[in-house]
């Protein structure tokens, strides 16, 4: 995996460092975004010895050891440098930060925080983040223009990058039990994670002059991260986990990305 995020990373690079080279036509997009996902890791992978130490849990806890976290849609803002190689194909290095949390799915949380009022132990239970954290991606793409009269430029686009999700402790989705009669404390969090992502999609250039324009473009990202659950564990003051690797959830995630933006040409 760190072989494929080193090439990749490596792409983006070297299309930023082109353009030190002025290649006759070279393009600066700033754009606003919104992304929505479409299909989410779902396959949970729980480790073997928390596994056998968590059956005395309230179901609604029990829960939590499973593939709860989903993705809302969210909006963002990024950047593109281009150069058109020819009028028919260019190369082009994107940045984006989407503000699209990751949370526990929907009930969840509300599940245990009904069960533990219902038998006097509501106030144990912390819930620190529902939701939290954003989405950053880099990315390095192939640009196919269709040749059209007049000032309209369609396009159709393939590319690879990374995806970096950040959820860590303190951002992301996290929850804590803290019972001061049984000396009971757990700490359910994830880690940030990062996953080699390729993506695709097809586009429209409007030039109002020589120079400036409007680009709208759809782009469809997939991924396959792996999202790390760690798993704090304390009874009577013992240690039963000290923020064990307890979970992996994995699966394929796939994103769809509308991006309207102006970009200048030189």
């Amino acid at each position: 995996m760190r072989k494929k995020i080193k090439k990749a990373l490596v792409l983006v690079m070297a299309t930023a460092f082109l353009a030190s080279f002025g290649f006759s036509q070279v393009e600066f997009t700033a754009f606003g975004l919104y992304n929505l996902n479409l299909s989410y890791p779902g396959s949970a992978e729980l480790d073997s010895d928390v596994e056998s130490e968590i059956s005395w849990y309230y179901p609604e806890w029990q829960a939590f050891f499973d593939a709860v976290l989903e993705q809302k849609g969210g909006m963002g803002f990024g950047g593109r440098i281009a150069f058109n190689i020819t009028p028919a194909i260019g190369i082009e290095g994107s940045l984006e930060y989407i503000m699209a949390e990751t949370s526990f799915t929907e009930g969840i949380v509300d599940d245990l925080v009904d069960k533990m009022e219902s038998i006097g132990y509501g106030d144990d239970v912390k819930v620190a983040n529902e939701s939290g954290g954003n989405i950053m991606r880099y990315y390095g793409n192939i640009v196919f223009n269709i040749p059209s009269p007049g000032n309209m430029t369609p396009y159709i686009t393939a590319g690879i990058g990374i995806t970096q999700f950040k959820i860590a402790e303190g951002v992301g989705p996290e929850i804590d039990l803290d019972d001061p009669l049984t000396m009971q404390r757990a700490h359910i969090y994830y880690t940030d994670t990062s996953a080699l992502t390729f993506n695709g999609g097809l586009g429209i250039k409007a030039l109002f002059t020589p120079n400036i324009g409007l680009r709208i473009d759809a782009r469809v990202f997939y991924c396959s991260p792996e999202f790390q659950q760690k798993f704090y564990n304390e009874v009577f003051g013992y240690i039963v986990f000290d923020d064990v690797d307890s979970l992996v959830q994995s699966g394929a995630h796939i994103d769809a990305n509308l991006n309207v933006g102006f970009f200048a040409r030189f």
